[in-house]
């Protein structure tokens, strides 16, 4: 049992790095710390995200790019009770990106690029043969650049947080002293969209009052207040205009490096291979120097955020001659992970939790061969995600193999999965559905024992 449960985690490896969806790449795994003493061991996973979906202006898009996963580990005993793990991985990631046309579309031009590395030290000491705890230190760098583009953000961005305030605040400076409201920036927002009821009101009530101001006699009024909102919408247009030729709005993050701390603890009953670990992560503070251009302005400034606390759950134990199940949770709290640059003012993540179930079954075929089929599932959460991320939930099979010959294993696995059906939003509005998503990914482990 000790060999089927030292291939199962292997198998887990290698297939759980090609099988994450949205931000978590590599699940965190601390595994290695249970591996044999003198333990070297490299991973490298490759994933074709297939995320697909549509506008109402009939663009098509495939927005999920290619990436891949390296992971690598070394394990050394100290005593018969205490171990050390050495660890790197890619804990988080994304890689988006909305290839059409921003003018056209309403997310054209927008996409993310984030990437991370941790490296890491654990330590074990087992109290018993059953019972152990474990606990260390990793340090840990995150980067990212964030471009955001299209109709959608054109209007989200340009319209009300430059243009609506501005023009509300000229009308009522124009009408000062007149009987009259203030106009709002909703109001101005409704008439430089061309909502016409807006518009029709809004020349019924400030039109004779601008003729007035402006030395004209109020039957002027319709004529002057249907030039008013010429001019505006004209000015709307420009910035609009001047939005898209300036790339829209992009977002730079330098590298931010923090430690991230971890504990654990772990029950065995080894003559059946059964362990249960839970593994929790801290959450880290960072702070990065930011970079934000829109309409040829540049804005330097910096930023607070987190990665998240996470909590893992890994379950297995022997069922059967050569037969192991396995089970895992993962919780992640990435609706903690709030990234708002100084001149954007709103969160460029907008994510939920993230929920990860699995089970599956190992089955030793000779001494040299292990196989194992694993289910995956991920929970839906809210319809309307960001665009960053436009997946909701997943279900997945991943079927893996591992190799023995003398001190070397080598293992590896292919995993489908099945995205959930999502609706991309921007400013709380649905902007894109994206139905049928969904991604391939193989991965390799080589394992050896000195």
């Amino acid at each position: 049992m000790k060999h089927i449960a030292s291939a199962a985690a292997a198998l887990m490896l290698s297939t759980t790095i090609v099988s994450a969806a949205g931000l978590d790449r590599s699940g965190q795994g601390v595994g290695a710390i249970f591996a044999d003493d003198n333990t070297v061991s490299l991973s490298f996973g490759v994933v074709q995200p297939n995320v697909v979906g549509s506008d109402d202006a009939g663009n098509s898009y495939d927005v999920g790019d290619n990436y891949t996963q390296l992971g690598s580990s070394y394990t050394q005993h100290l005593t018969d009770q205490a171990s050390i793990a050495l660890i790197f991985d890619q804990p988080y990631g994304a890689n988006i990106d909305y290839d059409v046309d921003p003018e056209t579309s309403a997310l054209g031009g927008t996409g993310a690029d984030l990437s991370s590395e941790s490296l890491g030290i654990i330590g074990r000491y087992q109290f018993s043969e059953r019972f152990s705890i474990f606990g260390g230190m990793k340090v840990e760098r995150v980067r990212a650049d964030v471009a955001l583009n299209g109709t959608a953000y054109a209007n989200a961005i340009v319209t009300p947080n430059s243009v609506a305030p501005t023009a509300a605040a000229g009308f009522n400076a124009r009408i000062a002293g007149a009987p009259l409201p203030s106009l709002s920036d909703a109001s101005a927002e409704a008439i430089i969209n061309g909502d016409n009821a807006a518009i029709a009101n809004f020349i019924a009530t400030y039109g004779a009052a601008l003729a007035i101001a402006n030395g004209l006699p109020a039957a002027a009024g319709p004529a002057v207040g249907q030039a008013t909102v010429e001019s505006i919408q004209g000015s709307v247009d420009t910035g609009r205009q001047n939005f898209f030729a300036g790339d829209g709005y992009n977002f730079e993050m330098e590298d931010s490096t923090k430690p991230v701390f971890l504990i654990g603890a772990a029950y065995e009953i080894p003559d059946i291979a059964f362990r249960l670990a839970l593994t929790y992560h801290f959450e880290t503070e960072h702070s990065a120097d930011t970079r934000e251009t829109i309409l040829g302005e540049t804005y330097r400034g910096t930023v607070d955020y987190v990665t998240p606390q996470s909590l893992n759950v890994d379950f297995q134990t022997g069922i059967a001659e050569n037969t192991l199940l396995t089970a895992s949770y993962r919780w992640t709290e990435f609706s903690a992970v709030d990234v708002v640059p100084d001149f954007l003012g709103t969160d460029l993540v907008n994510l939920d939790d993230g929920e990860r179930y699995t089970i599956g079954l190992a089955h030793r075929f000779s001494d040299a061969f292990v196989g194992s089929a694993t289910f995956l599932y991920e929970p839906e959460g809210d319809d309307l995600v960001s665009p960053l991320g436009p997946t909701n939930g997943l279900i997945g099979l991943t079927l893996g193999g591992q190799y023995t010959k003398d001190n070397v294993k080598l293992s590896g696995g292919i995993n489908y999965s099945e995205l959930g059906d999502a609706t991309a939003e921007v400013g709380g509005t649905g902007v894109a559905d994206f139905e049928g998503s969904s991604s391939f990914g193989f991965g390799f482990n080589a394992s050896f024992t000195f």
